[in-house]
């Protein structure tokens, strides 16, 4: 199971946009004084420039994943809420959350509130239970910094989907460029792997890529939906949605994967500097792997 954990943890969705040179189709409800001529290339290359000046922005993810793998008659559904406030440069992010998990079809659920803190002093987190609040090991901290980068850094989002710019449809309403794609195939399963690769900086050498290679070898994406809105004023992410069903298998075990996000940026360049409260440092209690 542990294998199976590291794989959905590595194969957690990318967010982004990307470009071509075609223009805007007007939604019905699109007014004649809101159409724009911008070609969905000259988008991307405004919005890209955002990205990178991007210091700060606040994200709302609500994302439902169900896991099925009928060798083991093992079905599971997490559904998970999320606030978070992010500076990108020094990378830092404070998060706060709710995970419910169902298992086996049961009408009980688990539900677990969570808090963290990611900063230069370290990853905090807040164990429910107790009350506790728990300084993870530097190897984790490493490995959620790379993956919160990937997944919080609009620029990084944007260079990671510009394989795929022809693929892409692209609409408009009153207020937002609409960038559509909906793909399968050899070209998401690299995705994912280049993602994995950067997702174990922990392990070394053979060993990593022996892991690496283990994991990506039976993962196939099914399908993928990405829509992306962009404002048409400020160029900024507005809103991600995405639903993405793929298949793995591990070591003769076949598990098949539905993953359900949907993301709503907001705030940009308006949340202060990230900072980890006194007596969280004070109190933590330092977790050993």
């Amino acid at each position: 199971m542990k294998k199976w954990t590291q794989l959905v943890a590595a194969s957690v969705l990318t967010m982004g946009l990307a470009a071509c040179g075609q223009t805007a189709e007007p939604t019905p409800e699109t007014s004649k004084d809101a159409m724009s001529d911008m070609t969905l290339e000259e988008v991307f290359d405004k919005s890209m420039a955002v990205s990178n000046e991007t210091k700060s922005l606040s994200a709302k993810i609500d994302m439902t994943q169900k896991m099925e793998q009928p060798s083991q008659n093992l079905l599971m559904e997490t559904v998970s809420v999320m606030d978070m406030d992010i500076t990108i440069d020094p990378l830092a992010l404070h998060q706060t959350g709710t995970t419910t998990m169902k298992m086996d079809g049961s009408e009980e659920a688990e539900s677990m509130k969570m808090e963290m803190y990611m900063t230069e002093a370290g990853f905090f987190m807040n164990d429910e239970t107790t009350g506790q609040w728990v300084k993870m090991p530097s190897e984790m901290y490493d490995q959620i910094t790379q993956m919160s980068k990937q997944q919080s850094d609009p620029s990084q989002q944007l260079k990671q989907l510009e394989a795929f710019k022809d693929d892409f449809t692209f609409e408009q309403t009153d207020s937002e460029y609409v960038l559509k794609l909906s793909a399968e195939g050899e070209k998401f399963n690299a995705l994912i792997e280049e993602q994995m690769s950067q997702f174990m900086p922990t392990l070394e050498g053979e060993e990593s890529q022996a892991m690496m290679d283990q994991m990506t070898a039976g993962m196939n994406i099914e399908k993928v939906d990405y829509t992306i809105y962009i404002d048409k004023e400020t160029f900024e992410t507005t809103a991600v949605d995405m639903i993405m069903d793929m298949t793995m298998k591990i070591d003769g075990e076949s598990m098949e994967m539905n993953q359900v996000m949907n993301a709503d940026y907001s705030n940009y360049n308006g949340v202060e500097a990230i900072i980890v409260p006194e007596d969280i440092l004070n109190t933590a209690q330092e977790l050993q792997l």
